[in-house]
């Protein structure tokens, strides 16, 4: 016998997987711009660390400026791309929730079902062997 309820779990299941799976892809992009953040954080604090020896080429030809100047840029850059990513993920948040919310109701409409059908032969089989008492003394 076909039980539709298997086919609508199995289907909300697969919807929630695939939303699952576009979530994780997020939170893949969001920790490598966290990382890249990390990264240039402490490529800044490593010139800081610097010696004013070590500096003087640099600022006599003014590449520390323009060494700041990326720096700012490349932070600013990866801020507006994890705001970006924040974002998606708080959309797809929502409809990750959502994907729940109906995976876990066909699950319990499946469950419901089985159980309504179970109990539904029993009272069949306890019918017929009440049936089957009652019959017992005309029947020999």
């Amino acid at each position: 016998m076909h039980d539709p309820l298997a086919d609508l779990v199995n289907l909300t299941d697969a919807l929630y997987q695939a939303e699952l799976a576009k979530m994780h892809g997020l939170a893949a992009q969001e920790s490598k711009l966290r990382g890249d953040l990390i990264k240039l954080d402490q490529h800044q604090k490593q010139n800081m660390a610097l010696s004013a020896s070590e500096l003087f080429a640099p600022r006599h030809i003014g590449a520390d400026v323009l060494w700041q100047g990326w720096v700012g840029r490349s932070r600013t850059e990866l801020n507006q791309q994890l705001a970006l990513v924040l974002a998606k993920k708080s959309q797809m948040m929502s409809a990750l929730r959502r994907a729940h919310g109906k995976r876990h109701a066909a699950a319990q409409l499946r469950k419901d079902a089985l159980s309504a059908r179970r109990k539904k032969s029993n009272e069949k089989r306890d019918q017929q062997e009440q049936n089957l008492l009652l019959l017992k003394p005309y029947l020999g």
